[in-house]
């Protein structure tokens, strides 16, 4: 597969897959919003393959539930061999050795100090939900510090302390939410330009803190980068007095990596990790030089933000035409507001990341020709 593609031969959404398509729309939930007119059969490493036989590079790692690509031989031995012996059985009725030496690699490589404590969960919306009823158990606190842009999960609780506006009015009575401005330099919260900001929307945590008091704050939540809202990566200087803020507050720390670990930002934990000059990210701010539609390239390790110049409302029509005109050609990115979100299979073959670079960089030049039509 990996050797024919990109290969589009057929309209996507003919023949079997319109028929699919239209028992979907009768079935499933009118909630799942699809990004593209694809019906997948299979995948194979970075390649997608639909119903019709086109072939696909995918750019998004089946929008991260695939890291290591789709049918990863290793991965499929593993599955099978655990299967062939043990599939499941609940570690509440019983202890497991499988489970035990998992988390035990796990704490030889987790960003925690002292004491490791781990629980098996279905979703990264469990694992946070389960963080946040910890924290309120162990402290009766029920203000929570979160971050403008994040995006936590889709329970009760955590679609509370993201800030997705589709969830206002949903909040739980059982626990307030303070949303505060995140460091996204190219277009900041504030209105202020990053050379001489000193940092303000630090000293605006600060300043909530001080004003509802550390005694009244469960916890800090927050992703090291903000990838749903377009790979957003905090400064250095942020992070490091961001730290020792919340260090001298003494405020538990809820890290939210579902996006990033393991391995995306080149460390098993993007809080490892703060150098941001990939090759991948040099290669995108190269175009970026070129064309004046692009107003930001920024990223860590292989997940990249490739976000438009201009105002809100362009830059978001500019970012689905891109989206659009990729998919023709048979590459497979993803858009938030603005900005293209870049996360392909962390052990994507060269010859397949450079045939997409090639894609995105030539329909990025032509957008860039006929942007007045858009």
């Amino acid at each position: 597969m990996s050797k024919e593609a990109p290969k589009i031969t057929s309209y996507p959404i003919g023949g079997r897959a319109r028929e699919v398509i239209s028992r979907d729309v009768k079935l499933m939930a009118r909630s799942y919003m699809r990004q593209y007119p694809l019906v997948v059969k299979r995948a194979e490493g970075a390649v997608v393959e639909d119903l019709n036989g086109n072939l696909y590079v995918d750019f998004t790692s089946g929008f991260g539930t695939l890291p290591l690509g789709g049918s990863n031989p290793e991965v499929v031995k593993s599955i099978i061999k655990q299967a062939e012996n043990l599939p499941t059985y609940s570690l509440r009725a019983a202890y497991s050795e499988d489970a035990l030496e998992l988390v035990e690699e796990l704490s030889k490589i987790a960003p925690i100090r002292g004491d490791v404590r781990a629980i098996f969960v279905n979703s990264g919306s469990e694992a946070v939900d389960a963080a946040i009823r910890s924290i309120i158990w162990h402290t009766d606190k029920r203000i929570f510090l979160s971050f403008i842009g994040a995006c936590h999960g889709s329970t009760l609780a955590t679609s509370s302390i993201s800030f997705n506006g589709s969830w206002i009015g949903c909040e739980p009575s059982f626990m307030k939410t303070i949303h505060i401005p995140y460091p996204y330099c190219f277009r900041c919260p504030l209105g202020l330009k990053p050379e001489k900001c000193g940092l303000a929307c630090l000293t605006y945590l600060g300043d909530v803190i001080s004003r509802i008091g550390v005694q009244r704050i469960a916890s800090m939540i927050l992703e090291p980068v903000q990838v749903e809202a377009g790979v957003i990566v905090p400064p250095k200087s942020y992070t490091e007095m961001f730290s020792k803020v919340i260090r001298e507050k003494k405020i538990p720390i809820i890290l939210d990596e579902v996006s990033t670990a393991p391995g995306r930002s080149g460390r098993w934990f993007a809080a490892e990790h703060w150098d941001l000059d990939a090759d991948f990210l040099r290669r995108l701010k190269d175009l970026k030089d070129e064309s004046e539609l692009i107003g930001d390239v920024r990223g860590l390790g292989l997940m990249i933000g490739l976000e438009f110049a201009g105002g809100s409302e362009l830059g978001q029509r500019l970012a689905r035409a891109l989206v659009k005109e990729c998919f023709r050609s048979g590459l497979i990115v993803r858009r938030r507001f603005s900005t293209i979100i870049l996360t392909p299979p962390l052990n994507i073959d060269e010859r397949l990341l450079e045939k997409g670079l090639e894609i995105l960089e030539t329909k990025v030049r032509e957008l860039s020709r006929y942007r007045e039509a858009i």
